[in-house]
């Protein structure tokens, strides 16, 4: 049965395609309400990601259809300065609904803005870019240590007709709105990012780099030290590559001092080709378990990429999700990543944490803009220590020390 569930998943995925191709494409864009009495029309649109994903080793359960994403947004202006978006998601049953919830008022356009409400945090370009328009099925395993969604205000825009890009905000530090909270003293997480284009203002051997960095710090407590860094086959399941919680290998965590994160980030865009590449620093500072001196914990991860649009079309080209013609684009897309947690806070005899990861990532996808996408991921994963699996009724106990997945998506966009 092993054999047969990338194929069927394949031939299920490509029929699925095939079907959605019949559909009228003007109907498949983003819908505008003009309400009565309002000055500016409300557009209403989502994006339903359907896959499927084989896991190659058949002592895991995990080969599996899934609803990736299902989300619908909602976006206007209320004035000519001040737009807002809402977000819904509808995956899954214990998915926090309101994903995005946020104003933006425009001070000084495009300088200068700011942003109010639920949204995602300013940190590193792989967090920011839309999951939509992500060239693999997953993100890197370093994705866990940033910072996410929270709530918060934020200043943001860009100085010298592009040149310069920044972010700074304050927020809450615990998450989406309504995460658990402890009871223990802790303070506001500033966050900011910045980015210079030094090419921006020339057409030099058309390309077009960029460097950035971007911080976050805040003050914790307890409930917010938690860390699952999951390869791309552990994603939606329990297993994790690392853990680090507020149970540790020496017991529960009776205080916290400190939670930092450092993120440099680079790139080079050259016609129908992208380079991108990420170094992370995760630190939790003075972590104190009972009966133990305080200690810091220290991850670390990196990733390259190359992107590469094999019909020729520019990586910089603009495209509108308001066209009323489609834009076919054949993507093909390497990535090169590597994990290192803190060993000082594995325990060993539990055999849910490794000290190092590297995978390797190969996508290609064909998305006919703005309307579908159809996308196929290979990620191969070199675990450095045995992960535990499961329990045989013979007590006799299976690992890993590897993962091979394939994901086949279907996208629809409106």
């Amino acid at each position: 049965m092993q054999f047969y569930r990338p194929t069927i998943g394949l031939v299920l995925t490509i029929g699925i395609l095939i079907i959605g191709s019949y559909f009228h494409e003007n109907k498949c864009l983003a819908v505008e309400i003009n309400a009565p009495g309002h000055r500016y029309p409300i557009t209403l649109g989502g994006t339903l990601q359907v896959d499927y994903r084989n896991i190659s080793d058949q002592a895991r359960a995990d080969s599996r259809f899934d609803i990736r994403r299902a989300r619908i947004n909602i976006c206007g202006q209320y004035l000519p300065n001040l737009s807002y978006e809402l977000e819904f998601e509808f995956q899954g049953n214990a998915t926090k609904r309101l994903v995005d919830a946020y104003g933006r008022l425009c001070i000084y356009q495009p300088s200068l803005y700011l942003q109010f409400g639920q949204f995602k945090m300013p940190f590193s370009r792989e967090w920011l870019i839309e999951d939509k328009a992500f060239p693999f099925a997953e993100r890197s395993i370093g994705y866990t240590l940033q910072p996410g969604r929270d709530v918060g205000v934020m200043l943001g825009g860009e100085i010298l007709n592009g040149l310069f890009l920044y972010n700074l905000g304050i927020f809450n530090g615990d998450g989406i709105d309504g995460s658990t909270r402890g009871n223990q003293k802790d303070e506001p997480e500033l966050a900011m990012r910045c980015v210079l284009y030094p090419l921006a203002h020339t057409d030099l051997w058309c390309i077009s780099p960029f460097f950035g960095v971007s911080f976050t710090e805040s003050r914790i407590d307890t409930t917010n030290v938690q860390v699952q860094a999951k390869s791309t086959g552990m994603i939606g399941t329990l297993r994790n590559v690392y853990e680090l919680k507020s149970h540790t290998k020496f017991g529960n965590l009776l205080d916290v001092n400190k939670r930092q994160r450092k993120c440099l980030e680079s790139g080079l865009i050259a016609g129908p080709m992208a380079f991108y590449a990420e170094y992370q620093r995760f630190q939790y500072k003075d972590l104190k378990p009972v009966g133990e001196e305080p200690s810091n914990a220290n991850i670390y991860t990196w990733y390259t990429s190359l992107v590469i649009n094999l019909n020729g079309m520019s990586m910089s080209q603009p495209l509108s999700p308001k066209k009323k013609t489609s834009v076919d684009i054949w993507q093909a897309a390497f990535r090169r990543e590597y994990f290192s947690g803190d060993a000082n806070w594995i325990k060993a005899e539990s055999f849910n944490a490794a000290k190092e990861a590297n995978a390797y990532s190969l996508a290609l996808s064909w998305m006919r803009i703005p309307y579908y996408r159809i996308l196929i991921d290979y990620t191969y994963t070199d675990i450095s220590d045995p992960i535990r699996i499961r329990v045989n009724p013979d007590s006799t106990i299976e690992y890993m020390t590897s993962e091979t997945s394939v994901t086949m998506r279907f996208q629809i966009n409106m």
